[in-house]
């Protein structure tokens, strides 16, 4: 499958979140997105003097591809032999720092009310620290295993895959 062929698929199946994707379809689009993403922000202009126009156009870029990245990731995980549903772990790392961040609102009104000083505050800001690592650690991770997956050779039928027809 070529750079075109793959594109013009995914696009085609952009709701299709069932059968299999190949390796090369997905790669493929991957590098699509990011170089589009890429070209509009080198375009957009530095973080104090952003262009909105091309900002509007970036953010309409990201919601339109969301649903097909989607969905070619799910048919890639399916070609790999396992289910979709494991994309459902990158919302682990998302809801860690959920609490990462409530848990750190205590803190730091304590420091600004000066109820936390000298070794509290040096206890409480380890402590962040440490909560505010899990994310990172988790969207690691996440990264690491999906890269495992989408890069994994097709599984047939005959070895078990229930998703490859």
């Amino acid at each position: 499958m070529n750079f075109g062929t793959a594109i013009k698929t995914v696009f085609t199946k952009y709701a299709d979140f069932r059968g299999v994707a190949s390796r090369p379809e997905y790669w493929w689009w991957f590098l699509f997105t990011a170089l589009v993403s890429m070209g509009f922000s080198a375009v957009s202009g530095d973080a104090e003097n952003p262009n909105i126009v091309v900002s509007t156009l970036s953010l309409i870029w990201s919601l339109g591809t969301f649903i097909p990245s989607l969905a070619v990731a799910v048919r890639r995980f399916h070609d790999a032999g396992f289910s979709g549903k494991w994309l459902l772990l990158y919302i682990v790392p998302f809801v860690l720092f959920v609490v990462a961040t409530a848990s750190a609102i205590p803190v730091i009104f304590g420091y600004f009310q000066g109820t936390l000083a000298g070794d509290e505050l040096i206890a409480a800001v380890v402590g962040l620290a440490g909560v505010a690592v899990l994310p990172i650690i988790s969207g690691i991770a996440m990264w690491i295993f999906n890269l495992v997956v989408t890069l994994r050779s097709t599984k047939s039928a005959a070895e078990g895959n229930k998703y490859a027809a």
